[in-house]
C-alpha cells in the first residue's frame, strides 16, 4: 500500500485498520452510508457527495478509519474556517460504527486531524457538542485537552432536523481545540487536565439518555440549569478546562478555571 495512503496508519493501533483521507467517490458515499447508519439521518439531513468533493478541493479533509475489506468504520470532516484573520479548521461528523467502539477509533481519527491541521499551520480546531453527554465532555476534556469559552443556546434550533428532540433546544457547547498548546500536549501525553485554583463548577446527569427515555420534561430542566450555569461562568470571563465523573452519585462536573495566552491566536 502506498506511502500516501498510511499516512495516518501509525497512529492506529487497532488490527487491520488503516486511518486515511477519503478521495474517491466510493469512498464519500460510504460516509453517506455511516452517517445514516450512526446518527439515524434522514436523506434531507444528509451531507452529499458534492459537498465532501467541495470541501476538499478548499482544503477540508475528510479523514476515514477503513477495515482490511477497505469498509470505511469511522469517519471525521473537517472544514476550513475563519476566525477573525485567522485560519481554522471546523470539525464535523465524527462518528464510528458501532461495533467499532471503545476502539480508540475516534480518538485516532482525531489525532489524525490533528496532525493536518498543524502540517497545514492552522493552530486551533472547534467543534460542538452536547454540554449534557458526560461521555462527551471526559472524550474532549480529559482526553483530547480542548476548553470551551463559548456557549450556544438552541444552536442547531428545533424541529430542523431528525437527528435532535423535538421538545429540546439543541444548546451546544463549542470546544477549542489549541494544537500546539502545552495544555494539549500534556493531555495527550496522558496528563489528565487539572483546574488548581476551580472558580466554578457546573454539575451534570452522568447518564442523560436514560433520563431522556424517562422524562422529556427532566431533560429539559437539566438543560435550562445547564445553560444558565454555563453562561454564568462564561460571563465571568471563565473557561471550562477540567471534567470529572463521579460514579456514586451519577453526575460529572465541568470544572472552570482562568482563560490564559496559550488558548488564543
Amino acid at each position: 500500500m502506498c506511502l500516501k495512503r498510511c499516512l495516518y496508519c501509525p497512529v492506529m493501533p487497532e488490527p487491520g485498520i488503516v486511518i486515511r483521507e477519503c478521495e474517491t467517490h466510493d469512498d464519500y458515499r460510504q460516509c453517506i452510508a455511516l452517517e445514516r447508519e450512526v446518527w439515524g439521518d434522514e436523506d434531507i439531513d444528509i451531507m452529499p457527495v458534492r459537498m465532501y468533493m467541495i470541501s476538499r478541493n478548499c482544503g477540508g479533509p475528510t479523514i476515514g478509519a477503513f477495515d482490511e475489506h477497505e469498509r470505511l468504520v469511522g469517519v471525521g470532516h473537517l472544514a476550513p474556517a475563519l476566525i477573525g484573520k485567522h485560519i481554522a479548521f471546523h470539525s464535523h461528523l465524527l462518528s464510528v460504527k458501532e461495533e467499532f467502539r471503545d476502539r480508540e477509533i475516534g480518538y485516532r481519527i482525531k489525532l489524525a486531524q490533528r496532525e493536518r491541521a498543524t502540517a497545514a499551520g492552522v493552530k486551533m480546531m472547534f467543534w460542538t457538542f452536547d454540554p449534557l453527554q458526560s461521555r462527551n465532555a471526559h472524550f474532549n476534556i480529559n482526553k483530547l485537552g480542548v476548553v470551551i469559552r463559548r456557549y450556544g443556546v438552541n444552536y442547531y434550533g428545533q424541529n430542523v432536523s431528525t437527528v435532535f428532540d423535538p421538545d429540546i433546544p439543541s444548546d451546544r457547547v463549542i470546544v477549542e481545540w489549541w494544537l500546539a498548546s502545552a495544555h494539549v500536549e500534556n493531555t495527550l501525553a496522558g496528563i489528565r487536565p487539572g483546574v488548581d485554583d476551580v472558580r466554578a463548577m457546573v454539575i451534570i446527569p452522568d447518564d442523560i439518555g436514560a433520563i431522556r427515555a424517562r422524562s422529556t420534561e427532566e431533560h429539559l430542566r437539566w438543560r435550562l440549569k445547564n445553560r444558565e450555569e454555563f453562561q454564568d461562568a462564561l460571563g465571568r470571563g471563565l473557561i471550562a478546562r477540567g471534567f470529572e465523573r463521579n460514579r456514586e452519585t451519577a453526575q460529572g462536573s465541568y470544572l472552570f478555571g482562568s482563560d490564559e495566552d496559550q488558548f488564543r491566536f
